[in-house]
């Protein structure tokens, strides 16, 4: 048996995990909570740190990933959803072009009125 502890969700705030915690020890699994009172301390240090990590043992990690996800969470393993890009509105792109021709034909004038 390992007794390594794997990550499986990170939050912002210590309730989100502290609620997750619970769910998972409710059905008879075992987890910790990571940095937990170190951000709560100094949340500034939320990005230097990643997250507060709510971990389980290494063999219980297929267990609480299909629970979380079963209740609508995300874990680590979870793949962001890849962004649709959009073409940009007809609208926008003809300001882009006006601003681009204003910027030409007032360097025009200036060129030609005011630098002589």
């Amino acid at each position: 048996m390992s007794s390594r502890l794997i990550t499986i969700a990170v939050f912002a705030v210590a309730f989100q995990a502290q609620l997750l915690k619970g769910r998972l020890e409710a059905d008879g699994i075992p987890c910790f909570i990571k940095d937990e009172h170190t951000l709560q301390v100094n949340p500034m240090l939320n990005n230097a740190l990643g997250g507060i990590k709510l971990q389980v043992m290494e063999e219980d990690v297929p267990t609480a990933v299909s629970l979380l996800r079963y209740s609508g969470y995300r874990t680590v393993f979870d793949t962001p959803a890849e962004p649709e890009k959009k073409e940009a509105h007809i609208l926008i792109r003809f300001g882009k072009f006006v601003l681009a021709a204003a910027v030409v034909l007032g360097w025009l004038y200036f060129v030609e009125f005011v630098g002589k």
